[in-house]
């Protein structure tokens, strides 16, 4: 992205790009920003413009110039006072149950950067806690290499943006009984090896990729979903398959180009790129997903005996 072009686009002179950065494990992208204010200090934040969980995408410097400048508004000591006693109230109203979330979330109100080592509370598993805030629509920004003063070295460090927020994500969640039975309607199938495995390495996957979600694609799995529906929406891959498989889907929304299994290039729509006019998030982008090999592997595997036959006949007819 070019940053002297986007500068150009801001008319707010207090507003200064300092760079650009990506970051990759969470598919996010952000343009680092200094505002100065006459009665409070300087803010010292990123931007996200590229930010899937709530399906942001901006392309253009004209989009990612006002949306900064909409962060500048955002973030002025008024503007910012009202945000955040809008949002204790919020949680103190609806989000009662999120106990061990409330802290972390508590903490990011002060609207500064905040260390995982150092300013959050004590907790191995930071991270979910962090994907739980962002699954609820709030806007963060990642700094994996970001210098922390009091401990003079480069940390992890999480910085709230008091936007708007976007539409909750998730993951989709079913009850044990209707998982057991998700198994035992694909038979145990693993996609992936292509062979019948034991029931206890298995989960069920999503043929369409969480990356991809938005409020109107989360849906609630009742147990009483239909054998048909159950083969229309899952797939069976052990525990590392569903880590891979969420990593290509990663790749594929930062590229624009399918991914492969076994490094194969083999693709039902005969190549690799992501299709025109398909949108990557939202409920039409899973026509986009239907022509990744991760999508269905088993109609991917077929498919690509299918070729190889139609090949080997032609060869022999030739």
């Amino acid at each position: 992205m070019d940053i002297l072009e986007i500068q150009k686009h801001i008319r707010n002179k207090n507003i200064k790009i300092v760079g650009a950065r990506i970051h990759s494990k969470a598919s996010e992208k952000y343009i680092d920003v200094v505002f100065s204010y006459s009665n409070q200090p300087k803010w010292d934040g990123s931007i996200p413009y590229f930010y899937r969980r709530t399906g942001l995408f901006l392309e253009t410097p004209q989009e990612i110039a006002q949306l900064i400048e909409k962060a500048y508004e955002a973030v002025k000591k008024e503007n910012a006072s009202k945000w955040i006693g809008a949002e204790r109230k919020l949680w103190q109203k609806e989000y009662k149950g999120k106990s061990v979330t409330k802290p972390f979330f508590d903490k990011l109100l002060n609207l500064r950067w905040n260390c995982v080592d150092d300013d959050f509370p004590a907790n191995r598993n930071w991270a979910r806690r962090i994907q739980d805030i962002k699954e609820m629509g709030y806007l963060l920004a990642t700094n994996t290499r970001r210098y922390n003063q009091k401990l003079k070295r480069n940390t992890t460090q999480i910085l709230l943006i008091p936007l708007e927020k976007g539409p909750q994500t998730g993951y989709e969640v079913f009850s044990p009984q209707l998982r057991k039975r998700i198994i035992e309607v694909l038979e145990s199938y693993d996609a992936y090896e292509g062979k019948v495995r034991p029931s206890h390495s298995l989960l069920p996957d999503h043929k369409f990729p969480e990356i991809s979600w938005d409020e109107n694609t989360r849906k609630e799995n009742p147990d009483s979903m239909t054998d048909d529906e159950i083969r229309a929406k899952f797939q069976l891959l052990d525990n590392q398959r569903n880590l891979e498989k969420r990593e290509a889907c990663r790749k594929v929304i930062q590229t624009g180009k399918l991914g492969t299994i076994f490094g194969i290039e083999h693709y039902i729509n005969g190549n690799d790129n992501w299709p025109n006019g398909v949108p990557k998030v939202g409920k039409a982008s899973e026509a986009g997903w239907k022509l990744c090999p991760w999508y269905d592997i088993e109609a991917w595997r077929q498919s690509l005996n299918k070729s190889i036959r139609e090949k080997q006949e032609k060869k022999k007819s030739g």
